[in-house]
This record gives structure tokens, C-alpha cells and sequence, in this order.
């Protein structure tokens, strides 16, 4: 049997700005309706244009649920290179990032609670599941580049760091999903602490902390 798949459309001549004005679009009516209520017809009425013109940049609804996904976490790159453009060691790093990930994500609740709704999403559409996996990815990307970047890291490092990051991001995430589910901030940074603490005693027994060169 023939598996359908999802299939990333390609950019047409000049249709950059298009797609990004659909993919901003779909952000924000996934944010005021949930992703399982938005349309292709909602989209193209958020974004001013009619639906033939949406399926003209995009075939289905997953793949700009898939793009405005990647959309974010370029975000989310951006912010962080910006952020941790000076040196820093290993343990400092772990702790400023994930403050300062925290500090982000509670400025932009909605955008945490999307995220979440667009992996529950994909995983029911039996042709887009691995787009799940694929944001994680993404996603966990983010945190293992930045943590190779310490000053007393370097790229013979990089098979502690992911395990360093495995374990730093599937306890933030759970920790992350707590607050969404109580909005208990004492306790979200009572776990962070306490996560931040066992990330660096990991980290010590991964690698041994080296002085910057």
C-alpha cells in the first residue's frame, strides 16, 4: 500500500514573502482558535488571500502546521545567538539558558501551549507523525548548539553534550508542561533549580569541566 506522506512544497519565484504572510497568519489563528480548530479557509482569511492561492504555496494544512513550526523555532535561534553571543563556561551556560528559555516561553504563553497542540496534531494524522519528531528535533537543536558553544566545550564533545541535552530537555519540558497545567511559578523554579543542579553534576561526570583555551 501506497503511504501518503507529507511533501514540503518548493519555494516558488517570489512567493517567499506569500508563504511567510500564510505561516504568520496561521500562528495567530492557531493561537486565538487551537490548532485543531484552524482551516486552510481560516488561514487564507487571516492572511488576506483566497484559498487557491494558499494550496498554490502549500498542499495541506499539516504542512504549514510543519512550517510554522520551523518558523519558530528560527525564531527561537535567532533569539538565543543573540542572547549568548559572549563566553561562557558549561555550568553557567546550563543555568542562563534555561532562564533565560523560561523567561521567553512566560512572556509568549500562547506560543508554548501551540507547540504542544501542534505535536498532539500531527501524531493523530497518520501520514504527518514523524513532523512530531521532527519539531523535537528542532527544538532540542536549539539547546544542545548552544551548549557546545561553552568556552570549555569543544566539538570532541559533542556525544556528552547530547546527552547532556537529552536529559536537560526532557526534564525542562516536563517541567515546562507542569506550568501550563497549574501555573505554579514557585514551583516551576523550585524543579529549575533543582534541574540546573542535576544537569551540572551530570555534566561533571559526562566531561570533566576544562579551562577555557
Amino acid at each position: 500500500m501506497r503511504k501518503n506522506i507529507i511533501v514540503k512544497s518548493q519555494a516558488r519565484p517570489n512567493s517567499q514573502g506569500r508563504r511567510e504572510q500564510i505561516i504568520s497568519a496561521a500562528l495567530k489563528v492557531m493561537i486565538s482558535e487551537g490548532v485543531h480548530n484552524v482551516t486552510t479557509r481560516k488561514i487564507a482569511e487571516a492572511a488576506g488571500v483566497n484559498v487557491a492561492t494558499l494550496h498554490y504555496h502549500f498542499h495541506a494544512k499539516e504542512e504549514i502546521i510543519f512550517s510554522a513550526m520551523e518558523a519558530l523555532a528560527s525564531g527561537y535561534r535567532e533569539t538565543l545567538a543573540k542572547r549568548f553571543a559572549q563566553p561562557q563556561n558549561l555550568h553557567e551556560r546550563i543555568g542562563d539558558l534555561l532562564w533565560f528559555i523560561w523567561s521567553e516561553i512566560e512572556g509568549a504563553h500562547a506560543e508554548q501551549l501551540v507547540l504542544q497542540e501542534m505535536t498532539l496534531y500531527v501524531l493523530r494524522v497518520h501520514h504527518a507523525e514523524h513532523l512530531a519528531g521532527e519539531k523535537e528535533h528542532e527544538i532540542k537543536t536549539l539547546y544542545f548548539d548552544s551548549l557546545l558553544q561553552s568556552c570549555d566545550v569543544g566539538p570532541q564533545d559533542e556525544a556528552p553534550i547530547q546527552e547532556l541535552t537529552d536529559f536537560i530537555y526532557a526534564c525542562f519540558v516536563g517541567i515546562l508542561n507542569q506550568w501550563l497545567a497549574t501555573q505554579d511559578v514557585p514551583m516551576l523554579e523550585r524543579n529549575t533549580e533543582k534541574l540546573i543542579k542535576a544537569a551540572c553534576a551530570l555534566a561533571d561526570g559526562l566531561l570533566p569541566v576544562r579551562q577555557p583555551q
